[in-house]
């Protein structure tokens, strides 16, 4: 079996596990002593508590306006979210530090299923979550109406991992604040989120030295007036892989995914851009330009839709298709964004294998599934072209949960479960669901024969495991009980 990008996007994200036995949880609410995650801040700064490595913190949803929402985080490897709903931290004039809402001084700091917004400071560049660390990942989070959603503090290493967010007109409108931004990390990963709308910045700008933008939907829409899509203008080992592209007819700027503009300072000069639907509605464009000093520029099986050049720079191409208008194309709905195929387009089976780059399979793992979510993508003959291959009848499906030979137990469980996969078969990563269907968690167990998930976090009750495959999807059903 090939070695699969599915796979090899966890690779880079390091946790402190050490303090983890000893570790805290914290919860922010107005039912607690701690209302509002400013005054957890402050105690923590007064000494009055001590947030160590390891530790968790729990805010209860709500609005916290102004002040109250402010903080910095300062130990590493901190898991801070959301719980019984999203929190809303809205900024409304105010800021800490003189950078954000939130400033990330911890190393690898995790963020879930929080909501940024009006960030904004004198230097123009107030950001939702300002990262002073080393490393963050933040997922299931929306940020809007901030100067920056996300902002880097250079030059500081580490990796990022943003996925199942959403980040939407975010810009003061100068050029040089953006939807999101990052600075010279050693790895930044996108995948499964919702970019759109930035203000005059660019939806996406990263100076990483390893770039994954994976299975994403970046897009002005039609009323959005953003520069690039995408830029990358440092160069870096960049895959570009499953996404959903739209540039509108009042970008600032007429490329869509824009490499190297700056001059190629990071160690690598190589742009894999594979499978990919990229919509253009401005009246020039240029769909993909690799500037000069790109040593690779790889782009194939995409489908490019709209006025412009195709690419500059290219250095392979293959299986690419060009239209002008929707006549043809095999889209089913372009004009409202719905980009999957129909059954007489011609993009079906019509692409090529990308092939592999520094070890890992550039073939779309998964597809992007709106608003920011996924599903795992299956081929059936050639590949087709673009970000979508179309449903087909598989042989194989209905066989998936005797092929897995996956284990659940105990079952019924009380703190922890095991999942045993038995099969040949790696798992890319393992959704836990409950009883109203309800996605809660995405567990990503680096392809492992055993895995053993802490469940303490959640009531009783009945539950699934949905474990992704290349091969499919197995489902297991379970109770926990106390």
């Amino acid at each position: 079996m090939k070695f699969s990008l599915k796979l090899a996007l966890t690779f880079s994200f390091i946790f402190i596990f050490d303090s983890l036995i000893n570790a805290t949880e914290f919860f922010v609410g107005p039912t607690y002593t701690y209302t509002t995650p400013n005054q957890l801040y402050l105690a923590n700064e007064n000494s009055s508590i001590s947030i160590l490595n390891g530790d968790t913190i729990n805010i209860v949803a709500g609005l916290y306006e102004g002040t109250p929402g402010l903080a910095v985080w300062h130990a590493d490897s901190l898991l801070i979210r959301g719980i019984n709903g999203r929190p809303h931290l809205k900024a409304n004039g105010a800021y800490i530090w003189q950078k954000a809402i939130w400033v990330a001084a911890g190393d690898y700091i995790t963020v879930e299923n929080i909501e940024f917004s009006e960030a904004s400071v004198p230097d123009h560049n107030g950001a939702g979550i300002r990262l002073d660390g080393i490393g963050l990942t933040v997922r299931y989070c929306y940020f809007h109406d901030n100067e920056d959603g996300i902002l880097t503090s250079n030059p500081y290493a580490g990796n990022i991992l943003v996925e199942h967010s959403e980040f939407n007109h975010n810009g003061y409108g100068d050029g040089y604040s953006h939807n999101i931004y990052v600075g010279h990390v050693e790895s930044f990963t996108l995948r499964f989120c919702y970019m759109h709308h930035a203000f005059i910045g660019h939806n996406v700008k990263t100076r990483a030295e390893n770039n994954y933008i994976l299975y994403n939907r970046i897009m002005d829409e039609y009323s959005g007036q953003s520069s690039f899509l995408l830029d990358i203008p440092n160069g870096g080992f960049s895959l570009v892989i499953g996404n959903l592209f739209m540039q509108g007819e009042n970008a600032e700027n007429k490329t869509l995914v824009n490499y190297g503009a700056e001059g190629i300072s990071n160690a690598s000069s190589e742009l894999y851009v594979v499978n990919n639907t990229m919509v253009n509605e401005r009246v020039t464009g240029i769909f993909v330009n690799a500037h000069s000093g790109t040593t690779v520029a790889k782009i194939r099986n995409n489908v490019m839709l709209g006025t412009g050049d195709m690419w500059i720079g290219a250095t392979d191409t293959a299986n690419n298709f060009y239209f002008v208008d929707t006549i043809g194309t095999g889209l089913t709905d372009p004009v409202n964004f719905n980009y999957h195929l129909n059954s007489n387009s011609q993009l079906i089976n019509a692409g090529s294998d990308p092939g592999f780059a520094a070890g890992i399979d550039l073939s779309p793992a998964y597809e992007y599934v709106h608003p920011e979510d996924s599903i795992s993508r299956q081929q059936y003959n050639n590949i087709d072209v673009g970000a979508y291959e179309f449903p087909q009848s598989p042989t194989e499906v209905q066989t998936i949960e005797d092929k897995a030979r996956m284990m659940v137990y105990p079952n019924p469980a009380k703190h922890f479960v095991k999942i045993e996969n038995r099969s040949d078969m790696k798992i890319i990563y393992i959704s836990l669901i409950n009883a109203k269907g309800k996605l809660l968690q995405n567990i990503y167990p680096d392809n492992k024969s055993l895995i053993n998930i802490d469940l303490s976090a959640f009531p009783t009750g009945y539950y699934w495991f949905s474990i992704v495959y290349k091969e499919g999807v197995a489902n297991k059903k379970f109770c926990i009980t106390r």
